[in-house]
């Protein structure tokens, strides 16, 4: 018994299979992640060392390049290690190979720059960097806090009650605020007690830098019926952190005894006025592993929640972007069309067949088609975006076309007297062949860009 005979004789077991398909299918697309185009993070890092005054490239190299190199060289996963020197900088360049988790791979390359650059010794400045595209595609939505008061007092009222209410939503990997008074520390070294530890403004640099970095998202954390995003944070929220750091095992020596840490505020740098009201710029950035239409709907909902609580305040917070609104346009567009050119096709086949069961049948293959790839989605990490769906456009119009070879084979068939189960069975069986070559054709046109390492959307 041959496939066609098998889901001919077993109508139920296939009807069942498709239903439980199409329902996971609707679970998978619940949980998938929407954006506008597909997340593409480049397989490079970079090392930085800098220098005050000029000195000979050769100097630099020998004295911070060679050692920063073999450091770096340790790592797995490297591809190639460019270096640049000038008088006053060196760059190096690290490549991976395309499968490296480069948060991983990032935390570790810092690892190893921390572990050697306090040996450069004062005169030189190192810094790790990569070319940080998922901070830029995924600050989703600019928000303007804008009251009566002052610049600063409206600064304050964002300070105290609009950013700790946007932090506690889950899948926001940070929230940034501009416009205003900041909050800064000045960490003023003393020269007597630095000299006597032999603890140089370089390694101080050094140590606070190991703790500056950017939330990064690790992971999720499940307990019975309810998940969490993990991040790992990195910033320091209290000056008691700053003071506690040990600048010297022995003893241990903390900064607060070789440094005074002074708490004040930055001089200010922009103004902002709306409507004769001062105003602060505040910017929401994702999580790459959070669905973003859900994400901005939390956040329009906590926008809503505070204008009523700031209202007595005279304080309002007016959304300036909102990323999810042209994903949303923009994948409702692409399903329209998609909706359209496929009730399109349904009505040239009636045209032909003239017979509204065998239509309906075809039509009843889109839906299931459609869900069924997306637990293959889910399976395999994708996200909907503008190129997913025209993808699946494209295949909604393949399934049609393979439909109706199949369906008016099957037609012809029945047209000459012959029994619904042999039509059925003959009538697939005669035309697989052609079927599968002209499909396997469509995907061997994209199948290289499978094995393209440098590709990049």
């Amino acid at each position: 018994m041959n496939i066609t005979q098998f889901v001919v004789h077993r109508k139920t077991f296939v009807s069942m299979l498709f239903i439980a398909l199409v329902m996971l299918g609707i679970i998978s697309y619940r949980q998938l992640l929407v954006e506008l185009l597909p997340n593409a993070e480049l397989p490079m890092l970079f090392v930085q060392v800098s220098s005050q005054q000029e000195y000979d490239p050769s100097y630099i190299e020998k004295q911070a390049i060679v050692p920063l190199e073999g450091a770096v060289s340790t790592l797995e996963g490297i591809e190639e290690i460019i270096s640049e020197v000038d008088r006053q900088r060196g760059l190096i360049s690290v490549y991976f190979n395309q499968n490296i988790n480069t948060k991983y791979a990032f935390l570790r390359l810092q690892e190893k720059v921390n572990a050697i650059s306090a040996d450069l010794g004062d005169e030189f400045n190192v810094m790790v960097y990569k070319v940080d595209t998922e901070q830029l595609t995924n600050t989703f939505m600019t928000l303007q806090v804008r009251g009566s008061g002052g610049l600063d007092r409206v600064r304050e009222v964002t300070d105290q009650k609009v950013i700790r209410e946007f932090e506690s939503i889950d899948g926001i990997a940070s929230v940034q605020v501009v416009g205003g008074q900041t909050k800064s520390i000045q960490i003023i070294l003393d020269e007597e007690a630095r000299q006597a530890h032999n603890i140089t403004p370089s390694r101080v640099r050094t140590l606070i830098a190991q703790n500056s970095q950017y939330k990064t998202f690790v992971g999720k954390a499940y307990e019975q019926d309810k998940y969490y995003f993990v991040n790992l944070v990195a910033d320091y929220t209290e000056v008691s952190q700053l003071e506690n750091i040990v600048v010297d095992s022995d003893g241990p020596v903390l900064l607060r005894d070789v440094a005074e840490i002074v708490f004040g505020v930055n001089e200010q740098e922009t103004i902002s006025r709306v409507n004769g009201k001062e105003a602060v710029t505040v910017t929401l950035t994702r999580d790459s592993q959070v669905n973003l239409i859900a994400l901005a709907k939390d956040a329009r909902a906590v926008t809503a929640k505070l204008n009523e609580e700031l209202k007595s305040l005279d304080v309002e917070i007016d959304i300036q972007s909102d990323t999810a609104e042209q994903i949303e346009e923009n994948i409702d567009m692409i399903i329209e069309l998609a909706l359209f050119g496929g009730l399109l096709a349904i009505f040239v086949l009636w045209i032909f067949l003239r017979n509204l069961k065998w239509v309906m049948i075809i039509a009843l293959a889109i839906p299931i088609s459609i869900f069924t790839s997306f637990n293959f989605f889910y399976a395999a990490d994708i996200s909907i975006n503008s190129l997913t769906l025209v993808g699946m456009a494209l295949a909604v119009g393949m399934l049609l076309d393979n439909s109706i070879v199949v369906m008016e084979n099957i037609y012809r068939l029945l047209g000459r007297g012959g029994d619904k189960t042999t039509a059925v069975v003959q009538g697939a069986q005669e035309v697989w062949r052609a079927i599968l070559a002209a499909t396997l054709t469509t995907v061997a046109v994209f199948l290289p860009f499978l094995f393209v390492q440098n590709f990049a959307i």
